[in-house]
């Protein structure tokens, strides 16, 4: 037993913080994720007083903690669903505790134990507000306070079985097939997918007023049962269900543990098995390269090698191609559903279509700004990082082939996108162009940006590839500064564009954009060896 307390110590203190912020003093590393945490916290408890306060009017308040908890639930999946596979397969200390003489079975329980803390913490941030909320708005008893905490403590469990079960199924397959990483993110994105379709056939409104929350509310009661659990013994305490309720999430739990020990080591064999040649007597021919396409090859061949940041970056660019998709296949069916929600609505279709050029131009901003790449790429060097120092290459050529591999993983896919609405709907080459030299221009700005983030906050010490992906300073930090980029470029877009006209629009946006690249090309190329050479893994 101490043996398991001493594991479990040691596993959960790297890499369980969903804000892992490494200040410059061991305070600041403290407060920094807990303030952070409290500020998502305290805005899902101001838009759960909004909705609370709407289900009044209908009588219906205790809709609020049925809701909510769906939609931690759906957090839960959707980010466990691709989080799985590396945090419970994919560990870098996996050949060590293998190694150690403790049991295989304690190493997948505290694996399993760390993935339900780490999920109940999203339970404290999003799932807590409307507990309070719902208990300001209505009197309630101790029993209420009881039965929430229970609430806090299970919700995690039926998301994580799914996401387990579905990581164990995907990590499964992709282990039987040569390129492992490749289909283990394509089955996953296939799950999500599945998943993001069954949601939102539960709401068939865009309305959110009490009436419409009341509907969606009676869907999830039917669908999900601990929603419905929470809802009925939150206003009428009953002893037997609430045993059952935490029965079943009991069996859950050991069934779900029994399937992940049952299969974990299998999966972890194929994963590292390596192809056996038979003929050895072959004949090998090395081709050489030079520094900057090997270093390049090297970056391609880590992303594709890493499904946790496959899954990570790419979703920005799914989304562009899906969107993509819909404008070529569904643009007046989708014309007529944006006018038919607006009364009024004071634009025609066809001067819509006139103005697809930008819309084209807003999404490859969105796709481009919200792809940081490089943001992870020194970071997921590990404790290779000095060896990569150690060889004959200098620091400004790894940070600029860094760069260059991400530029090769956005660029084909936002022009490729461009130029099929370029040919679906006909635009005049002057706006093509312009296009273009945007794809080119934003994801160079992103990714330049990425790199100097990672120089700042890069981290050698994780113990999985999801860890340095999902939970780094600078990972935080660039999502937060894409959001605002990309709200800020598209509404300065539209703006200039109904200001100077279309063209003259995109040429500025362009202008400024080819202006930023060059000033953070200047600042990397003229910091960044420097502080490459300073960081030590």
């Amino acid at each position: 037993m101490s043996k398991l307390f001493s594991l479990l110590r040691a596993t959960m203190s790297g890499g369980i913080q969903l804000f892992n912020y490494r200040g410059k003093t061991e305070r600041s590393r403290r407060l920094m994720p807990i303030v952070l945490a409290l500020l998502i916290g305290i805005m899902m408890f101001f838009s759960a007083m909004a909705v609370t306060s709407e289900l009044k009017e209908s009588g219906g308040e205790v809709a609020i903690l049925s809701i909510y908890t769906i939609v931690t639930a759906i957090i839960i999946i959707t980010e466990g669903v691709y989080k799985s596979g590396d945090l419970l397969f994919r560990p870098r200390d996996n050949d060590a505790l293998l190694a150690m003489p403790i049991k295989k079975s304690t190493i997948v329980l505290v694996r399993m134990i760390k993935f339900y803390v780490f999920e109940l913490i999203y339970c404290l941030i999003f799932l807590l507000p409307s507990i309070v909320a719902y208990a300001v708005n209505v009197e309630v008893g101790a029993l209420y306070y009881f039965v929430a905490i229970t609430m806090l403590l299970l919700t995690p469990v039926i998301p994580i079985a799914v996401s387990c079960v579905v990581g164990l199924i995907t990590t499964g397959i992709s282990a039987k097939f040569k390129y492992k990483s490749f289909w283990q993110v394509a089955l996953s994105f296939v799950a999500l997918l599945v998943f993001v379709a069954m949601v939102i056939g539960l709401n068939t409104t865009s309305n959110f007023d009490g009436q419409s929350m009341m509907t969606f509310n009676d869907k999830v009661t039917k669908f999900y049962y601990p929603a419905a659990a929470f809802s009925e013994l939150a206003t009428e305490f009953n002893l037997g269900q609430y045993l059952m309720f935490v029965g079943i999430n009991l069996a859950v739990t050991i069934v779900t543990v029994f399937l992940v020990s049952k299969f974990y080591f299998r999966i972890i064999t194929r994963i590292s098995m390596v192809k056996r040649i038979e003929n050895t007597n072959l004949n090998y021919r090395f081709k050489k390269h030079n520094q900057t396409s090997a270093m390049v090859g090297k970056e391609l061949n880590k992303y594709f090698n890493t499904p946790v940041l496959i899954m990570n970056t790419a979703l920005g660019l799914v989304l562009f191609l899906v969107a993509v998709g819909a404008l070529c296949f569904n643009f007046d069916d989708i014309v007529i559903t944006l006018t038919s929600s607006m009364e009024d609505f004071p634009i025609t279709i066809e001067e819509m279509r006139s103005f697809l050029p930008s819309v084209t131009f807003a999404l490859v901003a969105f796709a481009s700004l919200m792809t940081f790449i490089t943001t992870t790429m020194i970071s997921l060097e590990g404790k290779a990082f000095n060896l990569l120092k150690s060889m004959p290459i200098s620091g400004k050529k790894v940070i600029m082939t860094k760069v260059l591999a991400a530029m090769l993983l956005i660029v084909p896919v936002t022009a490729l996108g461009s130029v099929v609405l370029f040919a679906r709907f006909q635009f005049n080459i002057l706006e093509a162009v312009l296009i273009l030299i945007g794809a080119v221009a934003m994801p160079l700005v992103t990714e330049l940006i990425g790199i100097l983030v990672n120089l700042k906050y890069a981290r050698f010490d994780a113990e999985s590839d999801a860890v340095v992906v999902k939970q780094s300073a600078g990972v935080m930090v660039a999502t937060f500064l894409g959001l605002g980029m990309v709200l800020l470029t598209i509404s300065l877009t539209f703006a200039v564009v109904f200001l100077t006209g279309q063209a003259a629009g995109l040429a500025m946006m362009d202008a400024i954009y080819v202006i930023v690249a060059a000033f953070l090309y200047f600042v990397v190329a003229m910091r960044g060896e420097e502080k490459y050479m300073k960081l030590v893994a």
